[in-house]
């Protein structure tokens, strides 16, 4: 809910929604499907945006939202777009590339601003891009031990391992079953569940099929209003075969 909001109003990067074609005014028109997942951190349903390619022709993407932080604490904006194949960016490992697809967490050591930082790569399944976070932005491990000081619970090393290493753990908390795991699709990026590991991929299985559903999204349809439609009819229209699209795409955006 927006009571609960990450971000303020104040440190929205308008100028980078700008170069997505959503202007400051089409931004306060979203609908609050868009508004509250962005200002909660959280990865937006798809939103069709417009690019200005390097040929200056305007291409339309459907892509996810992201707002995050960096190491300093400014505000970024965060793009996932819509792909017909997996784009290894992070030049992953055909085994790293097959656990991803599983719904796998991968820990890489990757280079960032020329040093080299370990993150947490996550698959999203619906547009196929790649998410990844520093794994010192995810306090996972602070939050497993609040867990245990509160629940007056002690967790074995192989279940601290594990959680460090992005996998889901189960945790006995009373007499109830508690699921904690690194889920970049967060705010803080990882997740809680009550239940057990079958309950995290149950609503991890509705999750996908509920934002899956047709391709479903947000579309802009004049200055200040926005019509929740299929945003992709097809992958293989010619739209999607563009050759500057497929270059824009390859490449990423650049905001």
């Amino acid at each position: 809910m927006i009571n609960n909001k990450v971000y303020l109003m104040e440190e929205i990067p308008f100028e980078k929604f700008a170069k997505l074609g959503i202007s400051r005014e089409r931004f306060m028109a979203m609908p609050r499907e868009l508004i509250d997942p962005l200002l909660n951190g959280q990865i937006t349903p798809l939103v069709r945006a417009k690019i200005r390619a390097k040929n200056h022709k305007v291409i339309e993407m459907p892509m996810k939202l992201q707002l995050t932080r960096d190491d300093d604490g400014k505000v970024l904006l965060q793009t996932y777009e819509l792909r017909k194949e997996v784009d290894n960016e992070f030049k992953l490992t055909d085994r790293e590339l097959e656990r991803v697809r599983k719904g796998e967490i991968v820990k890489k050591e990757l280079k960032d601003k020329n040093e080299k930082r370990l993150k947490f790569i996550q698959l999203d399944p619906e547009t196929l891009s790649l998410i990844s976070r520093n794994v010192a932005q995810v306090k996972i491990t602070q939050k497993l031990r609040d867990m245990e000081k509160i629940n007056d619970i002690e967790l074995g090393v192989n279940q601290k391992q594990a959680a460090q290493d992005g996998k889901p753990i189960e945790l006995n908390v009373g007499d109830q079953k508690v699921t904690v795991g690194v889920d970049l699709h967060e705010p803080l990026g990882y997740k809680v569940v009550n239940g057990d590991m079958n309950e995290w991929e149950r609503q991890v299985k509705i999750k996908y099929d509920q934002e899956h559903e047709g391709f479903m999204g947000y579309l802009m349809t004049d200055e200040n209003r926005w019509e929740y439609n299929k945003v992709v009819e097809n992958l293989s229209r010619s739209q999607h075969t563009d050759n500057s699209l497929e270059k824009e795409k390859k490449s990423g955006i650049k905001l």
